[in-house]
């Protein structure tokens, strides 16, 4: 071969090695926004590899092999959260393991001192006038920045005294299982004045002790707005989120739910609680700190009836109409979220949350409001409230209805 082409040879080689070179380099020293560890470790040629090393073999494995694209082994996403949201109003319903979700929000609150900035229960138990929606002038303090507490939802008069920022959640379940539990939840006898637990159950049940079939035929007769506390057995969670529970007409309700839907930042589903945690996680740019680690707070146990006779579902489908539809709107828009947030994402999430989950101390602080807080004036313009919207303590053979203080 003459010293022309010999040389050409050399030359080509040359460059060939150089261009090797240096893509060995930039794979060597490339770092993705996020490394998937969980696909990482379980790779069979780098399980004992540190994770430059890591992802220098898949990448050196993919061009070899030509087959594998950097794009599909690293998940590229922007960061979002750069500080924990600390302005949300967490609308606690009744029956839908809310108090569950109210702790993992207090550890939140207590975490980061935020006490002061959470709304008072005025009477106890309650915020902002409930049973009536919530009016800004019965909610104490005045400076209040979030809620963990039972309220009934008003997007627009909450918009006046909350932070334009404020986040809006809360949690739902099944209809039948929320009628079960306050079944089981609420005492047939006449309780204490705190909540007047005892109405609208005493009032139904007159004395008798009823199974399940007769009290829904009974409270599908006698339940209406005349009846102190009728809605916790009519349309309770929708009663909750400031729907009319009496309300009959189809298209009133789904503009309802539609316009609910549009002032919710977040409906959570207790049947799929696990998800509904890694979706307010990603909301309200939480750690994991505070949202593993969790314990049911409520274990009672009761009867889980089926609902299966069709003269039950009758009277059932009379009293929680709007519930029902209810359900099924906030169950389609959940799971269209989780395919927003990804549902491969979402299992990985699942997998760490299940890792942290182990009984804490469900001890927390409830804000308290003193006396000097509520003007005289306004106490009493919150009794007339109360009793306007079905919030007062009256069972039969009392001749005067009793304040819920």
């Amino acid at each position: 071969m003459d010293k022309p082409g010999l040389y050409k040879i050399c030359l080509g080689f040359t460059l060939f090695l150089s261009l090797v070179t240096v893509c060995m380099w930039n794979i060597s020293t490339f770092t993705p926004t996020v490394e998937p560890k969980q696909k990482i470790s379980k790779h069979p040629n780098v399980k004992k590899l540190d994770n430059k090393k890591k992802v220098f073999a898949l990448a050196t494995e993919s061009l070899l092999n030509e087959t594998v694209n950097i794009t599909q082994i690293f998940r590229m996403e922007e960061n979002k959260c750069t500080e924990s949201v600390s302005k949300f109003v967490y609308v606690k319903t009744h029956k839908t393991g809310s108090t569950t979700m109210s702790w993992l929000l207090g550890k939140f609150r207590d975490k980061y001192n935020l006490q002061k900035f959470q709304t008072c229960m005025y009477p106890r138990g309650f915020v902002g006038g409930y049973p009536g929606r919530f009016k800004c002038k019965f909610m104490f303090p005045k400076d209040a920045s979030l809620n963990v507490r039972h309220l009934r939802f008003d997007a627009k008069e909450m918009k006046k005294c909350f932070h334009a920022e404020t986040r809006y959640l809360t949690i739902i379940r099944k209809p039948w299982n929320n009628f079960l539990s306050a079944l089981h939840f609420y005492p047939r006898v006449e309780d204490h004045i705190l909540h007047c637990t005892g109405m609208p159950k005493v009032y139904i049940e007159q004395g008798e002790k009823m199974d399940t079939t007769k009290f829904l035929s009974k409270a599908a007769i006698m339940l209406n707005s005349s009846v102190p506390f009728y809605f916790r057995f009519r349309n309770f969670q929708s009663f909750d989120l400031g729907i009319d529970p009496m309300l009959e007409d189809v298209h009133e309700i789904e503009n309802q739910i539609e316009e609910l839907d549009k002032n919710m930042d977040l409906v959570m589903l207790l049947e799929h609680f696990e998800e509904s945690i890694i979706l307010l996680k990603d909301l309200l740019c939480l750690d994991w700190e505070v949202l593993s680690n969790f314990t049911s707070i409520n274990k009672n146990m009761y009867n889980r009836k089926s609902l299966t006779d069709e003269q039950d579902k009758k009277n059932f489908e009379k009293l929680y109409n709007i519930d029902i539809a209810l359900y099924d709107h906030f169950n389609r828009t959940f799971w269209k979220r989780v395919d927003t947030y990804g549902r491969e994402k979402m299992a990985n999430d699942l997998v760490v949350l299940r890792s942290k989950q182990i009984t804490q101390d469900t001890k927390l602080f409830d804000t308290k409001c003193f006396p000097s807080w509520v003007d005289s004036n306004v106490k009493m313009e919150l009794q007339s409230y109360m009793y306007e919207n079905s919030g007062k303590c009256l069972y039969p053979g009392w001749k005067e209805p009793v304040y819920i203080s």
